[in-house]
């Protein structure tokens, strides 16, 4: 079911304007409900998922070799999006509009 959100939107809003970063989604909440709810499944297996690895690299150092060691830095990177941007992402999703106003 489609609706058309440009007769609600005030499309004459700037960026500066919190009102700008309230607005509703123009596309089927329920679609992005369902993308929100899998992303914060996601990021709950990112960060188990991630957090072990990173244990096991600080833990037993045999695991420390130059080319794990590479991928203990993208392990970290994994860990810090799961922690940071799949959240804000998912639970922004699952509300259908931008919950974090212009900070984030």
């Amino acid at each position: 079911m489609w609706f058309n959100y440009s007769s609600i939107l005030d499309f004459n809003l700037s960026r500066d304007d919190p009102l700008f970063w309230s607005r509703p989604t123009p596309v089927d909440c329920n679609m992005i409900r369902i993308v929100g709810i899998f992303l914060c499944v996601a990021t709950l297996i990112g960060i188990v998922l991630n957090g072990t690895l990173l244990y096991s690299f600080v833990r037993y150092q045999a695991f420390r070799s130059p080319s794990n060691i590479f991928v203990m830095f993208i392990v970290v990177i994994g860990l810090f999006s799961s922690c940071t941007m799949l959240p804000m992402t998912g639970t922004s999703s699952i509300y259908c509009r931008w919950l974090y106003q212009r900070s984030g």
